[in-house]
């Protein structure tokens, strides 16, 4: 649709323009001398943790699937797990288009996993669980910063207020999954009158197969949080290791924090978070009493992984799902 490629193209202008002022008041000069810095030895390992991370996102999936009834390889979920990350990270963390969609209409047309099923694990892998784990270094990120700095200025009171409904929509989740009791039936009446009754009817069946996942007593489940949390670390464990890398010497606790504004700033409907990456981090490493060039190169570093991952998602996305695709932009 035309609207997609609108809102593309107008999100890129805008990250081109934020990262154009933030490169022009930092200057250039600085930041590659630290960028070039970074030693092959920091590539290897850093690679290393960026195909791990892959890697437990997949098998976390694997689980998922494996308890609703599909037994599929992890070496080839993880393209699918790929081509997921590569569209959201190039549109905006799938901004307005969606790539739980395209994860779900994947995982129906290559392995005739129904789609309720499919979207059901989708929903369970990527915005529950790894959602979860995402807004969790962002408050632990928060806290020490705060803790650290003893600042708090308006911008990041906003974003507090901002994160305080998607946070306490995913208690409020957790809440209603473990006593089994349904979220949408609190607005099933509007929901109808909202959406034709078969399309409610089939977002209440999506609604007990998630639940269904979500029992104390599933070992799978427990399987799949424990995996999110070593997900976790591993994303924080890269960052550590590109700033040290970089010769600047943080603690794995100050480490979160520079995760934290990371995630924030995927939060931006701006593709790979082009500038708002950058303005952030400078900010939080000036608070760290860090050189805001310091934080341009962790970017860029940072950058340099995830978008390897994203280019071969994006590979696995056109080989696979070039239907889909063409749908969503307008082709």
């Amino acid at each position: 649709m035309k609207k997609n490629i609108l809102f593309i193209l107008t999100s890129l202008l805008i990250a081109i323009i934020l990262i154009y002022f933030v490169f022009k008041k930092i200057g250039t000069k600085e930041i590659w001398q630290v960028f070039l810095s970074f030693p092959p030895k920091g590539i290897l390992l850093c690679l290393l943790l960026t195909i791990l991370s892959v890697a437990l996102g997949s098998w976390r999936w694997q689980i998922i699937l494996k308890d609703r009834g599909y037994n599929i390889p992890i070496s080839k979920l993880s393209s699918v797990w790929m081509s997921g990350f590569g569209w959201a990270y190039f549109t905006s963390m799938g901004g307005m288009i969606g790539d739980e969609l395209l994860k779900s209409y994947t995982l129906k047309n290559r392995f005739s996993i129904s789609l309720r099923k499919a979207a059901a694990s989708v929903v369970i892998e990527d915005p529950i669980l790894d959602g979860s784990i995402f807004f969790l270094i962002i408050i632990i990120g928060i806290f020490f910063f705060i803790l650290k700095t003893m600042v708090i200025p308006l911008e990041l009171w906003m974003v507090i207020l901002i994160l305080s409904f998607p946070i306490g929509g995913l208690i409020f989740f957790y809440f209603k999954a473990f006593k089994t009791q349904s979220m949408i039936k609190i607005i099933e009446k509007p929901l109808k009158k909202l959406i034709n009754g078969k399309l409610a009817e089939g977002i209440n069946d999506l609604e007990k197969e998630i639940l269904d996942f979500f029992k104390v007593d599933n070992k799978s489940l427990w399987q799949a949080i424990t995996i999110s949390f070593l997900k976790g670390i591993i994303t924080v464990a890269r960052s550590w290791l590109i700033i040290l890398f970089l010769g600047i010497k943080i603690d794995f606790i100050a480490a979160i924090s520079f995760v934290a504004f990371a995630n924030i700033a995927y939060i931006f409907p701006l593709p790979a978070a082009l500038g708002s990456l950058e303005a952030l981090e400078a900010f939080a490493f000036s608070n760290f009493g860090l050189a805001p060039h310091n934080a341009i190169a962790f970017t860029l570093i940072l950058r340099f992984f995830d978008l390897s991952v994203a280019l071969i998602g994006i590979f696995f996305l056109f080989r696979f799902s070039t239907t889909w695709v063409k749908e969503k932009i307008g082709l």
